[in-house]
């Protein structure tokens, strides 16, 4: 382990630090998701920054402070329960990566382009099925790929990626709500919109806890990301609890400006979860000049590409060096600990990433293609078990604080949760609690989420099960490999120590 460490550089800085959180919260690919269930997502949304997202915020501050190694979710999770843990714990965080880049991701960009360069989602790239699923494919690798090469520069240049794509973020929606101002001011708005009372909590629980909640803690996620790198911070302890201070204030305004003009400004017909950003987008933006009109449908595409490459690659370079720290520790196979000399990344867990989302992507289009086709029902199978199988990472991440409070209470904390141990009891089960939640609901939704979804209940189970049955299995088997291989490496060193041992010694006359 000491051999590849000493590839990685200090290359983290505050500033970076906050813009790459921001980059790892604030996605725009579900935004749509979440406005797609009405207006009383408002209300859940400040419900739960004040019941999920406050108290998560501050168990990432201080565990990230105070246990700043690098790979951070496998070493909070093996100091707390072990290694069989630690290793179930880390193929979910770092699995759901790939998923997610290899699902709703790059279904979004899917959406862009055929909605502002063809003008309408449901267009058949090449006129019919068979051409648009080939060249969605193409698209999608395309998109893949490309994340995974920013994933393996070096942490200097990646970081501008994070920095870049947050800023293109911020400036999207900046654009969007000025456009959206003007397009009420302008009169513009028709059709039954959303009244007052939609915004009022209701009493569908069956929607609120198997489609509202689950979606939204998929949103909050992300503090602890950038503790994936902890060995890579210049000052981890003083700089992990200021930036996600800064980082979670910036996201909660984010999300909460342009998911509220999304209510206001299309009618409850409009309202898509594949495409609800894109679309509002796209409504609003008739107040533009024909020529400016069609500038800015041209750039969209390749700015909500970038904001997407950087909230992958932020994920996943979080996520595979987590997984690449398990790796030297032994639970999962070797080879996925290999750093590269020259950028101290982690070369192997990022390329059999690469191949992870792939062969999501590629079951997700096939499975899509042979049914209706529709883009909302390819949305909502790689929605489901993207955000099932981060939750479950989750559920094993949020105890694992407590634990270590008990077991480790006089290592240094720069930063502890306030209220003692009351209040650490607090922040541990509210965040298990909404994770447990999310995940039961995510994997057996009521039957009103599945309409919603528009794919049968058989399909998004299947889906969700047996992508759940596949990982569990990935890692057991991973995980005797690693100790395998660890029981390989010490017969190597006996060995060269024996043979050492056995060099004949000469006497200097």
């Amino acid at each position: 382990m000491a051999a590849e460490k000493k590839k990685i550089k200090r290359d983290f800085h505050f500033i970076d630090m906050v813009f790459f959180t921001i980059a790892a919260v604030l996605g725009i690919d579900t935004i749509g998701a979440v406005s797609s269930y009405g207006g009383q997502t408002l209300f859940w949304i400040v419900i739960s920054a004040f019941t999920f997202l406050i108290p998560y915020g501050l168990l990432s501050a201080e565990l990230g402070s105070a246990f700043p190694q690098e790979g951070g979710v496998y070493e909070w999770a093996r100091k707390a329960c072990g290694r069989p843990y630690a290793a179930l714990t880390s193929m979910f965080y770092w699995i759901s990566n790939p998923l997610w880049i290899g699902g709703t991701m790059f279904v979004t960009v899917i959406s862009a382009i055929k909605l502002f360069w063809f003008g309408q989602t449901t267009m058949l790239f090449g006129g019919n099925k068979i051409s648009d699923t080939l060249i969605t494919i193409v698209i999608a690798l395309a998109f893949i790929w490309g994340t995974i090469g920013c994933v393996l520069l070096p942490m200097r240049i990646s970081k501008w990626f994070a920095t870049i794509g947050a800023l293109t973020k911020l400036i999207l929606l900046g654009i969007f709500v000025i456009l959206a101002l003007a397009f009420f001011i302008g009169g513009l708005a028709s059709g039954e919109h959303l009244q007052a009372k939609d915004f009022l909590p209701t009493n569908n629980w069956s929607l609120i806890v198997s489609g509202i909640l689950p979606i939204l803690i998929f949103k909050w996620t992300g503090f602890e990301v950038q503790s994936g790198a902890g060995e890579e911070m210049k000052n981890p302890q003083r700089d992990i609890p200021r930036s996600l201070i800064r980082a979670g204030s910036v996201a909660v305004v984010a999300y909460l400006i342009p998911i509220c003009v999304i209510l206001l400004a299309l009618n409850k017909t409009q309202i898509s979860s594949t495409s609800g950003l894109l679309q509002a987008i796209s409504n609003v933006a008739v107040v533009l000049p024909t020529p400016v009109l069609f500038v800015l449908k041209i750039l969209l595409v390749p700015a909500i590409i970038l904001t997407l490459i950087a909230s992958g690659s932020t994920w996943m370079g979080g996520g595979n060096r987590t997984y690449a720290i398990a790796a030297l520790d032994h639970v999962v196979p070797r080879a996925l600990g290999r750093f590269s000399a020259k950028n101290g990344t982690p070369v192997t867990s990022t390329l059999l990433c690469g191949l992870v989302a792939t062969v999501a992507m590629l079951a997700t289009v096939l499975v899509t293609a042979s049914g209706n086709g529709s883009m909302q029902s390819l949305f909502s199978l790689t929605l489901g078990f993207t955000v099932s199988i981060n939750i479950l990472a989750y559920l094993c991440i949020y105890p694992t604080y407590i634990i270590l409070r008990y077991k480790y209470p006089h290592v240094p904390r720069p930063y502890s949760v306030p209220g003692g141990m009351v209040g650490a009891w607090i922040v541990t089960i509210l965040t298990t609690a909404y994770a447990a939640i999310a995940t039961f609901f995510m994997f057996f939704p009521t039957d009103q989420v599945i309409k919603m979804s528009n794919v049968p209940r058989g399909t998004y189970e299947a889906t969700q099960l047996g992508a759940l049955a596949l990982i569990i299995v990935l890692t057991i088997v991973f995980y005797f490999w690693g100790r395998h291989d660890q029981k390989h490496e010490e017969r190597q060193d006996a060995l060269t120590a024996e043979n050492q041992t056995k060099q004949p010694t000469y006497a200097v006359e």
